[in-house]
């Protein structure tokens, strides 16, 4: 009888765990279809249609109904959002998310494009520095965040600012000198300790 029992018991588990992974794996073959669909528009280097763009998003939205508790899937819905939209769900996953330093340079520079250069703003630029110090995409959005606003930030965010344009240069000095002339703040990136290691310092002559 205990073994009856037994059995029952693990193949209501098993029943629970079935019920849990169905959902699960329809949401993430919705979401795969539709970072599928965007990437052949990267590809192809065009945009896509409003039709194709509503397909994506219905896709992007069915999966996270599928399963709400995961935070790809704001994510992903955000890049087809104006800014002020996909600000909101980019605070939603990082909600859900808080280690991430992609969500947290996402929202960093969302804030910097609005513009909104507030405390969200330098508390998503520090977050993502400190937990991602070494992303190359993290890198190269809080760089460029943080120059389109750098009268804005107090010293200590501009400390930690500094610390990452130092990091970024040892592989990504082309990008982040980019990145500095089009916000107009080579003043700020030639003041960066060991910047004169790269072949783009002759800018700041």
């Amino acid at each position: 009888m205990a073994r009856i029992t037994y059995g029952a018991v693990v193949l209501a588990a098993l029943a629970g765990l079935c019920a849990l992974a169905v959902p699960r794996g329809l949401a993430d073959l919705r979401a795969f279809e539709a970072r599928m669909l965007s990437k052949s528009w990267d590809t192809n280097r065009r945009a896509p249609t409003a039709g194709e763009t509503t397909h994506a998003q219905s896709l992007l939205q069915e999966a996270r109904d599928l399963d709400p508790g995961q935070p790809n899937y704001l994510e992903d819905i955000s890049r087809f959002l104006q800014p002020r939209q996909a600000l909101d769900f980019q605070r939603q996953a990082v909600r859900l998310r808080p280690g991430s330093p992609y969500t947290w340079g996402n929202i960093a520079l969302l804030k910097a494009r609005l513009p909104e250069p507030d405390s969200e703003f330098e508390t998503a630029l520090r977050n993502a520095a400190l937990l991602g110090p070494w992303e190359p995409e993290v890198q190269l959005m809080i760089a460029e965040a943080s120059f389109r606003h750098w009268s804005a930030l107090a010293p200590g965010t501009q400390d930690a600012m500094r610390g990452n344009a130092a990091r970024a240069l040892r592989w990504q000095d082309a990008k982040l000198f980019t990145l500095a002339r089009r916000t107009g703040r080579l003043d700020v990136l030639c003041s960066v300790p060991g910047v004169q290691r790269s072949p783009y310092s002759r800018a700041c002559i």
